[in-house]
């Protein structure tokens, strides 16, 4: 799986917009089809985030010391709480109110520790110490605001440190 370290940034990039793509496709009359295409889209886009969180880790300096269990349960919590939802309101989405929303905030915590932990490794690996918060926060923007034009920055990033 360390392949997806050496792709280059025009490469996962277009990968990840067919997948935005596939997640957006709509087929009138099928919604079961609909809702697949829904799942393989969000799944594709978020099955690269925890490939790229998982190699980085690997390669990860000994010295430095990141939370990998926290990674994956969060990373769990997030795609099986995606699929789930996406699944049972047919690709439409939900919105919880009172009580039920308070799992919802877990479930939005998991989702941004499951980005932001790949981008920290990246960062700890180019400082050489664990990074903190303050110091990923750019990084951590151009996945989240600017994807994904962010990517065309990250990917780069990515290939210098995996070598």
């Amino acid at each position: 799986m360390s392949w997806i370290l050496k792709l280059k940034h025009w490469q996962v990039f277009l990968v990840l917009v067919a997948a935005m793509l596939i997640n957006n496709f709509k087929v009138e009359e099928n919604q079961e089809l609909t809702t697949i295409l829904t799942l393989i889209g969000g799944l594709i886009y978020f099955l690269w985030w925890l490939a790229v969180g998982h190699e980085l880790f690997q390669r990860l300096p000994n010295s430095i010391e990141l939370n990998y269990n926290f990674f994956v349960l969060n990373s769990f919590v997030w795609l099986i709480t995606y699929a789930t939802i996406m699944t049972v309101s047919e690709g439409q989405g939900m919105s919880f109110t009172g009580w039920e929303a308070i799992p919802g905030f877990y479930v939005f915590f998991a989702f941004l520790h499951f980005l932001v932990f790949p981008v920290r490794i990246l960062k700890s690996m180019e400082i050489g110490r664990k990074a903190t918060i303050k110091e990923c926060i750019g990084s951590f923007f151009l996945v989240l605001i600017f994807f994904p034009i962010g990517v065309w920055f990250l990917q780069p990033r990515i290939n210098k440190v995996a070598d």
